[in-house]
Order: structure tokens, then C-alpha cells, then sequence
């Protein structure tokens, strides 16, 4: 982990790529529940699309799986954020 705040938390990419799928979805839903003291609203399939994006690993690219969590992979970082209500 490079960073944990209160809406953000922040990974090293080229780590959690090198760690097998299985503990990949354990930091997810980690990150997510640290986030949000919940995992509610986050399937399966949300965190196979995470762990897929993490892999591709081309430029600024961004997933959210629902209306409060955006997940973004930039400069060798993963973000996990919250999604500020307007």
C-alpha cells in the first residue's frame, strides 16, 4: 500500500500485479470494505473487470463498478475513490 485516506487509497501496481489472483481479489475487497465498511454492490464479475484492468495496464484507465467507487490505474498506481455526491 503507498497511501490510505479517508476516500482514497492508493496501491503500487506493478506489486499487486505480481500477486496471485486470489489474494488480487482479497486487496480489492480489502480496499473496498476500508472504503466503505461494506462490499455491498460489488459482485464478482466487478472485481475480475478490476483485476483485468490492473493487468492491461495502458495509460489512464478507469472503471466504476457502481455510483460510489471509481477505480483507476495511472502512473503505475491503482486508486480506489470515492465517488463525491453532487
Amino acid at each position: 500500500m503507498i497511501k490510505e485516506e479517508k476516500e482514497e487509497i492508493i496501491l503500487n501496481l506493478k506489486e499487486f500485479n505480481l500477486e496471485h489472483e486470489l489474494i488480487k481479489s482479497r486487496i480489492i475487497i480489502y480496499s473496498i470494505k476500508k472504503l466503505f465498511k461494506s462490499t455491498n454492490g460489488i459482485e464478482k464479475v466487478h472485481i475480475d473487470d478490476i483485476i483485468k484492468l490492473c493487468e492491461k495496464n495502458i495509460g489512464n484507465k478507469y472503471l466504476t463498478p457502481n455510483k460510489n467507487l471509481k477505480v483507476a490505474i495511472n502512473k503505475g498506481k491503482m486508486y480506489f475513490s470515492v465517488i463525491k455526491k453532487t
